[in-house]
């Protein structure tokens, strides 16, 4: 069985949002992620630590002028929590994108993120 909850993902999430028009919001990536947490963003090797993840993050996001995620978050039997999610984004040049995949989130007992990986569907092309 699944439920549906707010978690501590809907505050990332909204959190990376903000970082495209608003890059010192990454400073409070502190309030979602441990200290030594790791992020494995798709097939890109992981990144570990908070100020790995932040420089991570603002590189990421250092080309783009907006951007809206639309996701679903369920806590899953293990407790790992599985995000659905769509993003659209506008570049700084104006050039619009957009991309779905899942995530996967482990958190520890304080509900700060221990692991984060994020499986992006590959294309097939078309």
């Amino acid at each position: 069985m699944t439920r549906t909850t707010e978690t501590v993902v809907d505050r990332y999430l909204t959190l990376v949002d903000r970082a495209a028009h608003e890059p010192e919001a990454l400073k409070e990536l502190e309030a979602v992620f441990v200290p030594r947490a790791t992020v494995h963003f798709g097939e890109l090797p992981p990144v570990t630590g908070l100020a790995d993840i932040t420089e991570f993050y603002r590189r990421l996001y250092s080309d783009m002028a907006d951007s809206k995620h639309v996701w679903t978050t369920t806590v899953l039997d293990g407790g790992t929590i599985e995000v659905r999610f769509i993003m659209a984004w506008r570049t700084a040049d104006g050039q619009l994108g957009s991309q779905s995949g899942i995530e996967h989130v482990t958190v520890n007992s304080d509900g700060l993120i221990t692991e984060l990986r994020v499986l992006i569907p590959q294309s097939d092309g078309v």
